[in-house]
């Protein structure tokens, strides 16, 4: 019995694949390294009068009066992403897609006239990350032992990769004067995360017919993932803003995500049929099956801070900012039940349910840095450009061990820039312009490669390290309007 179970286990792991979530802290583009979008610097850049990163920013309105101001921002976007070699040699993953992104609907209203407390309220979607791509190998190579199905066999494997991510959040600040030159502010967002997450691999080959020994042709190994949840948590931020002639600090600090509720579901199939394993010199059939539905879902982001400088000079403003973000201990995003998975079900292999299926998440220290300058083309124009790094926090070294999926496609450090102009008129201000990113690796982990599948690793093939890059080019269109 203990020999039948660890060979379970092995078979199992050969059969998880590396899992390939956006894992990013600064993707969106509404956040303190942007600066073409309103409101998105932690030091004052002097747009006043919206909602802001740094909430204490809030309490710099010039008005005088009761106001209130509205921002709608759109971005137009196109993503490619390639893996190259992602399911072996020549065997690319591409994915292409078009989008249009609603970035932010908010409105700010300022009370008071010596001394104002402005409240502003948002509505802010993330670009979130999609990924699907799939690829096959139909080949006649040796893949089976010799002993009983000698020479090439026709071998047929195919590869579907799938991950969506979704982030939606709603946030009410304030922010108001402690002194002349020091401001204070606080902010509370609510936030859903949705994620679905999907692989599946099927290979299969045909042993050669002339052997009659061979109870049934076929040989084949199936493995079925599927993941999805929602996830709704808050979190809370206090900055500080200080202003002194011609130069602007701010410094802000946002709490880990608070847990309100979630609920995930999980669908797994791995099948192995007539496969000659050496360590049993013969044939093995082996079946794991389970659907489990509202689970236990948590989602976590960590403590981080952030801190900012602006610099005016005569035409314009030079504005950098940075942010540190907390490494996260692993733990599950979607807990499964210790229900029956491997078949026949003995009651101890239920116990391997957790382990195998789960989908858990661990995360590395991130600090990311931005630079940006502001120029005043003409009274009316402000022209605008910024450049921040956006570090990706997955790290297979944060798990304790590889069994169950992590939730990450994302393994490269992206570079992001923005490039735009404001046009102010007496009532609004309109501001377009474009948004680029890149980034590559040369450590994305495969799940499968075709190259060379046997029985020894299941007919997956032996993962390794492959590059990957991803390209992403969008157009922002924001409207401010002042009532």
């Amino acid at each position: 019995m203990p020999r039948t179970l660890l060979l379970l286990y092995c078979i199992t792991i050969a059969m998880l694949p590396a899992s390939a979530q956006d894992a990013h802290y600064w993707s969106n583009n509404y956040g303190p390294g942007v600066l073409l979008t309103p409101g998105s610097v932690i030091a004052s850049n002097r747009d006043s009068g919206v909602l802001f990163y740094n909430p204490a920013l809030l309490s710099l309105s010039n008005k005088n009066r009761i106001a209130i101001s509205t921002i709608s921002a759109n971005i137009y976007q196109l993503d490619v992403t390639r893996i190259k070699n992602g399911a072996g040699t020549g065997r690319d993953l591409h994915n292409n897609s078009v989008r249009i992104v609603p970035q932010m609907l908010s409105g700010s209203i300022s009370l008071g006239k010596k001394a104002p407390v402005v409240v502003a309220y948002a509505l802010v979607n993330s670009p979130g990350f999609r990924f699907q791509a799939s690829q096959r190998r139909d080949d006649k190579i040796n893949v089976l032992n010799d002993a009983y199905s000698p020479g090439d066999e026709y071998f047929v494997g195919d590869y579907v990769l799938e991950n969506r991510v979704s982030e939606t959040s709603a946030l009410l600040s304030t922010g108001f004067r402690l002194t002349p030159h020091l401001s204070a502010g606080f902010s509370v967002e609510g936030q859903i995360r949705q994620q679905h997450y999907n692989v599946i691999n099927n290979t299969r080959a045909l042993a050669n017919t002339d052997i009659d020994s061979l109870p049934l042709p076929l040989v084949s190994a199936s493995a079925y993932y599927l993941a999805t949840y929602v996830h709704a948590g808050v979190r809370f931020k206090a900055g500080l803003a200080y202003d002194a002639g011609r130069h602007h600090v701010g410094w802000t600090i946002s709490s880990p995500l608070l847990h309100v509720w979630g609920s995930g579901t999980i669908v797994t199939d791995y099948t192995v049929n007539n496969m000659y394993l050496d360590v049993l010199k013969d044939f093995y059939s082996y079946l794991a099956n389970s659907r489990q539905e509202s689970l236990k879902t948590t989602f976590k982001m960590p403590l981080s801070t952030a801190l900012g400088y602006a610099y005016d000079f005569r035409l314009g403003q030079l504005y950098v900012a940075a942010e540190y973000f907390r490494p996260v201990k692993e733990y599950n995003v979607i807990t499964p039940r210790n229900d029956a998975f491997i078949r026949p079900d003995t009651g101890s292999n239920s116990s391997l349910t957790r382990e195998f299926v789960r989908l858990h998440d661990a995360r590395k220290a991130i600090l990311n840095v931005a630079v940006g300058v502001s120029y005043n083309i003409r009274p009316s124009v402000t022209g605008y450009c910024s450049v921040r790094t956006d570090m990706s926090y997955a790290d297979k070294g944060q798990f304790k061990d590889q069994t169950g999926y992590e939730p990450y496609t994302a393994y490269w450090n992206l570079v992001h820039l923005a490039l735009g102009a404001n046009f102010k008129q007496k009532k609004f201000n309109f501001r377009t312009g474009f948004l680029c990113s890149y980034g590559s690796t040369h450590h994305f982990p495969q799940d499968v490669n075709f190259d060379h599948p046997n029985e020894n690793n299941i007919l997956q093939g032996d993962p390794t390290d492959v590059s990957a890059r991803r390209f992403s080019v969008g157009f922002m269109l924001a409207y401010i309007h002042n009532l």
